[in-house]
């Protein structure tokens, strides 16, 4: 029986008979086995035609699909089906692709990766008396500096309103990098500590798979205890199990269970001094990154590549974290290019272990390149253009039936917690994915023309506007109700308030066009009457999201977030040195929240450390 997270993912990439690539696109039609399954009519096989599985598809353990077959859905169990129902209008609004391929699709690659995916949905459903709304996918081209131009806090930095008041500023990031000197002439080099504690190895490997695999499921849990378990009973080796293993134990010791503010801030006098962690985790870190060169070009290398990147980032260190993320996404694209070279004829097969694992990195390489690109005007990788032909990853296969839940979102029955805990993980993998593309589609339409736009423009942006409050209404809407927005005051439930969160900077995102128009144009201006109240919604939701963030819990986002919270702050600064709108009573206080928020991060990043003092310099001017 499948189970809801694999439902989920094949809804939310299905979405409709015309818009999957299948994968005999091209093949002639075999006049004498005319219902052959889809793998023999690819492989040029006859086919025995027996269903459910013919024998080519048997002795190969393939996925045998009947082209009558591919859409039916009766084997499926009543939730299965309930949660198809629920999901498919999202379906519908948020994973449309366009039917133009690209002028330069490869020519000699195999039929896997014959025709490259469009990585942006389109906008079908826009409303009824508004124009078209067209997007282009600004996101996969090389072009200097976007999203980030015009995305994040130096963006903001730069609009009119602060001329005089703001430094110039291009990037606070590539202006203060020290990721290229030796650690020793670092202002707060790590100290190593006690060094390798081998019988953490296990503990440190499950807090590492309970608080930060939960987030980003790249692994493959099964193996990767196999790895922990031989190391943890034989000893570390220098290969590339023992060094994830290592790089997990580095990540398990910084990674702690999500917690109010208030809790947090309490829980800082009672554990470990942090100073004392990042000792214990910089420890696990070098002995990995001893071993890490000695890894051969593999998915388990990308692995490695990819979880430095997450470790760098708990270190607040983005461009050293930009450093293996890169090779994470090269080595990922050599790997996936050599294999659809090599991959022909019957011996081509290929097991769906692997495929879920090339699934699962492509996509975590996509999504965390895009967040990192929205902040820092680096150059893509080229992974977006690649052309991979899997809409979303898949879950694993040992996931159970649908777990049953209540309308509060709470599992019950006899599942076990990790079942349970995996079903969550997979939900929100998939709905951070989901939410990537279309964050994505908004920045290249919104964005992709810069600030003098939302003026130029202004007629469209309304349109924009409503169309995408209809994306967002529906993308929320169909969040399963483990990590729904309405699960969110629930103070242990960290994904479902990380699922808020995006929805609010989403939303504030949408509404910055209108309050970059009423401060910046005269207020007799003839559309102003339209922007007014929706650039004060901009500004209630800069407040609501500045109480929503979580100054004291240290994760892979907190980098990000700091960041997101100094644009907020700058934003209702903005509103009120132009003196045009009414501002939020608590505006001040939610400014103070921003720069508490940076404050408690900077003496651990050179590039916070310079956001803070912009921040505070800008304040007193107010």
């Amino acid at each position: 029986m499948e189970s809801s997270a694999k439902n989920y993912a094949a809804t939310v990439s299905h979405g409709g008979a015309g818009r999957k690539r299948p994968r005999t696109s091209g093949m002639y039609q075999r006049k004498r086995a005319i219902a052959a399954c889809l793998p023999c009519r690819a492989r040029k096989t006859k086919c025995d035609n027996i269903r459910p599985t013919c024998g080519f598809c048997a002795n190969h353990d393939a996925q045998c699909t009947y082209a009558d077959t591919a859409n039916d859905h009766s084997s499926f169990d009543p939730a299965s089906l309930a949660i198809l129902e629920r999901i498919n209008h999202a379906v519908a609004l948020l994973e449309a692709q366009s039917a133009t391929a690209p002028e330069h699709a490869p020519t000699r690659q195999s039929q896997r990766w014959h025709q490259p995916a469009v990585m942006m949905p389109s906008l079908s459903h826009a409303h009824e008396d508004s124009h078209s709304v067209e997007i282009s996918d600004d996101l996969l081209v090389e072009t200097p500096g976007f999203p980030a131009r015009s995305h994040n806090c130096e963006a903001i930095l730069k609009w009119p309103i602060f001329r005089d008041r703001a430094p110039d500023v291009w990037s606070l990031v590539l202006e203060n990098d020290e990721s290229v000197l030796p650690a020793a002439t670092q202002a707060h080099p790590i100290a190593l500590g006690r060094g390798i504690q081998e019988e953490q190895i296990v503990p440190l490997s499950e807090t590492f798979l309970s608080h930060v695999h939960l987030k980003n499921p790249i692994l493959e849990v099964s193996g990767f205890t196999q790895y922990v378990r031989d190391a943890a009973e034989n000893g570390l080796r220098w290969d590339g199990p023992s060094c994830l293993v290592l790089i997990a134990c580095a990540l398990g010791c910084l990674a702690s269970p999500f917690q109010s503010s208030h809790d947090s801030r309490h829980s800082l006098t009672t554990s470990t001094p942090m100073m004392a962690l990042k000792e214990a985790s910089a420890a696990y870190y070098l002995a990995a990154k001893k071993r890490l060169g000695l890894i051969e070009p593999s998915f388990l290398g990308v692995q490695c590549h990819f979880l430095c990147d997450v470790l760098e980032m708990y270190f607040l260190n983005a461009m050293r974290a930009w450093h293996y993320f890169n090779q994470a996404c090269v080595q990922l694209q050599n790997l996936l290019l050599t294999s659809s070279y090599t991959r022909t004829g019957d011996e081509g097969h290929i097991p769906r272990e692997t495929q879920r694992l090339e699934q699962r990195l492509y996509w975590s390489c996509m999504k965390s390149e895009c967040e990192l690109r929205c902040e820092i005007p680096l150059p893509t990788s080229g992974i977006g253009r690649f052309g991979f032909p899997d809409m979303l990853p898949s879950p694993p296969a040992e996931l159970l039936s649908p777990l049953p839940y209540s309308s509060g979102g709470q599992e019950t029955g006899s599942s076990s917690l990790a079942e349970q805990e995996e079903e969550r993980s997979w939900f929100y993998y998939l709905a951070e994915i989901s939410f990537r593309r279309l964050m994505n589609q908004t920045l290249a339409t919104i964005g992709g023309n810069g600030e003098a736009s939302w003026v130029d423009n202004i007629q469209q942006i309304f349109i924009n506007h409503h169309v995408f409050e209809e994306q967002i209404d529906s993308w929320c809407a169909h969040i399963p109700p483990q990590i729904s927005v309405e699960q969110a005051g629930d103070l242990d439930n960290e994904l479902a308030h990380f699922i808020h969160q995006r929805a609010m900077v989403y939303r504030e995102w949408i509404h910055r066009p209108f309050l970059y128009y009423i401060i910046h144009q005269p207020l007799n201006d003839p559309f102003a009457y339209r922007a007014m109240p929706l650039a004060k919604r901009c500004l209630q939701l800069c407040v609501e999201t500045q109480y929503m963030i979580q100054p004291f819990h240290r994760h892979h986002g907190s980098w990000f977030m700091a960041r997101n919270s100094l644009a907020r702050a700058l934003l209702l600064i903005a509103a009120t040195l132009s003196k045009r709108i009414e501002m939020p009573d608590d505006w001040k206080q939610a400014a103070d929240h921003s720069l508490q928020n940076i404050h408690y991060w900077a003496e651990e990043a050179e590039d916070l450390a310079r956001a803070e003092s912009i921040l505070k310099d800008i304040l007193a001017t107010v």
